[in-house]
């Protein structure tokens, strides 16, 4: 890909058809308006106790990377 004839955006995405480019990206934004993300903890089958654990775990990562808020 030519660096004149494109721009950041196409670069990142090689493996999507330039000419479709625009179309898919219109398509996903239209499919994210329909999307209900109301309740969605509920939709899936990880239990709060392990949702807890998973979020102490990331905790103990950050804090071990030294990681800012």
């Amino acid at each position: 890909m030519s660096r004149q004839l494109t721009n950041d955006f196409e670069r990142q995405n090689i493996n999507v058809r330039h000419d479709l480019s625009e179309d898919i990206d219109q398509y996903l934004r239209e499919l994210e308006k329909t999307a209900d993300s109301s309740n969605c903890l509920l939709n899936h089958a990880i239990t709060p106790v392990l949702r807890a654990r998973m979020v102490d775990w990331m905790i103990e990562v950050l804090t071990n990377f030294k990681c800012d808020d």
